[in-house]
């Protein structure tokens, strides 16, 4: 069953987000402080563009590694995702990012870890099994933890070795705004401290 047809304890009518062409998606992820974040925007500086001539760079201050994906939900549903992340526990943990890849269905050029690492897949399985306490939906696929960092990928070039040590100590709720079909940025919607 797809995500967005999965039923929910919150069916609702549609809240002010989604009228007059401006809609709003909601997400949970991994959002770096500063100094991460700098790492992260020169690793992936050095990915070289993808091939094709379409392909463009995120820009750095959009760089994030999503957990759970809520997609375009009302209010009564945003308030169930902040009970769901109250109710998390897991621990600080130390994220290695060392890899570059490519998801050719979704054009899309990314660096994530070579493997996933226990203490972000206990993470994960926690925000899983809370969100589906409260009735919200969850992706049936494999998690796959990456940062997008190139759109419109046909082809990969090879990434020289690069490592990433990312110093986890929350997680976070994110609103992702669009008007007429355009992004217009991420606002955080509330931060949890793990540990």
């Amino acid at each position: 069953m797809a995500r967005r047809d999965q039923p929910g304890l919150f069916s609702e009518l549609p809240d002010a987000s989604r009228r007059g062409g401006r809609r709003a998606s909601y997400f949970f992820a991994l959002w770096p402080d500063a100094a991460v974040r700098r790492r992260l925007a020169s690793a992936a500086a050095a990915l070289p563009l993808g091939e094709g001539g379409v392909a463009y760079r995120i820009k750095p201050e959009r760089l994030h590694l999503t957990l759970a994906w809520l997609g375009d939900i009302g209010r009564t549903q945003v308030d169930a995702a902040l009970l769901a992340g109250d109710d998390v526990q897991a621990k600080p943990f130390l994220l290695r990012l060392d890899r570059s890849g490519h998801f050719p269905n979704a054009s899309t050029a990314w660096l994530g870890p070579s493997a996933l690492q226990p203490t972000l897949a206990r993470l994960k399985a926690e925000l899983d099994r809370e969100l589906l306490r409260y009735g919200l939906p969850v992706a049936s696929e494999a998690f796959v933890p990456h940062l997008s960092c190139q759109r419109n990928v046909r082809t990969l070039t090879e990434m020289p070795p690069f490592e990433v040590l990312w110093p986890v100590t929350e997680f976070a709720l994110l609103r992702s705004a669009r008007s007429n079909g355009k992004a217009d940025g991420y606002r955080i919607v509330r931060r949890w401290s793990l540990g």
